[in-house]
């Protein structure tokens, strides 16, 4: 499996790794491969008075070992190897504008609602119950999936991201599957749900 380290940044500047100079550090980041086992130094120095910063990144065996310091950075697990590292001042600030930002799907409504315990979520779902709805218990938010991961199975038209957390400054990413189902007046409803873990040691 290829690994892919995107470091991103809500401030732009100047990015080092390893004492490399790489580039301006714009919103779209930068992507870098990302061994099993590697150790790995960013420095960020933004344009203007914000103070730079630095962070340190551990992997081993493909697991995230370490990650600091934590009010500084993130580490968001996604499946298909992809470790997105975030440089924030600000991380739960950034995270819930970014959030306000998407437009959620039916999937993305249904999950926001069941993860604030609102009895609205069963409106979006046809024909089932309370028991036949997935335990989000281990989850704290509900995300599009923004890489596209494995290939949706057959029967399964919906696809959102579920978040847990791993560490105090890490989580990963599971997959949300659900069947969609035509209701009346063109209204799109939830069927079956399944959750797909990913895979957060070998990533």
């Amino acid at each position: 499996m290829n690994r892919t380290l995107l470091i991103e940044s809500a401030m732009r500047g100047m990015l080092f790794v390893n004492g490399q100079f790489c580039g301006p550090m714009e919103r779209d980041g930068q992507a870098f491969p990302l061994g099993q086992n590697a150790e790995i130094y960013v420095q960020l120095f933004p344009f203007g008075e914000a103070t730079p910063l630095a962070v340190g990144l551990e992997m081993r065996e493909g697991r995230l070992k370490n990650l600091y310091p934590k009010e500084n950075a993130f580490a968001l697990l996604w499946p298909d190897g992809i470790v997105q590292l975030e440089l924030r001042m600000q991380i739960q600030e950034e995270q819930e504008q970014s959030a306000q930002r998407m437009e959620p799907d039916v999937l993305l409504r249904y999950l926001h609602l069941r993860l604030a315990g609102d009895p609205r979520a069963s409106l979006l779902r046809a024909g089932q119950t309370d028991a036949d709805a997935p335990d989000l218990s281990a989850y704290y938010a509900a995300v599009p999936m923004r890489f596209a991961g494995s290939d949706v199975p057959d029967g399964y038209a919906l696809r959102a991201g579920l978040v847990r957390r791993t560490a105090e400054n890490a989580a990963c990413v599971d997959t949300a599957l659900a069947q969609a189902i035509d209701g009346a007046q063109g209204r799109r409803l939830i069927g079956r749900v399944d959750i797909v873990q990913a895979d957060v040691v070998r990533i």
